[in-house]
């Protein structure tokens, strides 16, 4: 269960990659199954040298996905009501240690993707005009199991950008809303930023 948790969410967004950034008319699930292959050919011959030096896996990430997330808006969703009483410097503080936290949680998972993993990708069901759409797939583990994945994705500066998803019926935005308040209540705000910063600093 960990490992779908952790490898999922941001190996889907890779699969997604092309049909986040284009505004070519083809199927986004056409563009996914076509980035699955770049994907591949990209980490191969390289795993060895990437778990040795997680930094140039991280700075690759920053450089290649991290774009196609909706960062400031994930941030406020997954800060809830303490995003409204945050200070600007304590939302840029936030969002910078948070996308750092998810490239160096989901980097690793990465290196995990191969040959094994098979991903039936559903048609994306919307009008031609629509701004928020979601997007379904199912992946294929190689113990046999299935997971149902969606990512849910909004129009940005006429760019289509990730702002949630959810495995099964598990969001992302809602689990690391629960753990973050939580701690939070606890330990304040600003000790939380600061904590989650020491953690996650030096990735990107």
């Amino acid at each position: 269960m960990r490992w779908t948790r952790v490898f999922i969410p941001f190996i889907t967004v890779a699969l997604m990659a092309p049909a986040l950034a284009s505004a070519a008319p083809t199927p986004p699930q056409q563009l996914a199954k076509q980035t699955v292959q770049k994907v591949l050919n990209d980490l191969d011959g390289h795993r060895a040298e990437l778990r040795k030096n997680p930094q140039k896996l991280y700075a690759l990430i920053n450089r290649d996905l991290v774009p196609l997330i909706d960062l400031p808006y994930m941030s406020q969703l997954v800060l809830g009501r303490y995003w409204r009483q945050a200070s600007p410097a304590q939302r840029q503080h936030f969002q910078k240690a948070f996308k750092n936290m998810l490239i160096r949680t989901y980097g690793s998972a990465l290196l995990g993707l191969n040959n094994n993993v098979k991903i039936d990708y559903m048609p994306v069901r919307a009008a031609k005009d629509a701004k928020d759409v979601t997007f379904n797939a199912v992946i294929h583990s190689r113990n046999g199991q299935d997971t149902r994945v969606s990512l849910k994705l909004h129009k940005v500066d006429g760019h289509w950008k990730v702002y949630d998803g959810s495995i099964g019926n598990l969001s992302f935005v809602t689990n690391y809303r629960g753990q973050f308040n939580s701690a939070i209540r606890r330990e304040g705000l600003d000790h939380f930023i600061e904590q989650l910063e020491k953690r996650y600093s030096g990735n990107a």
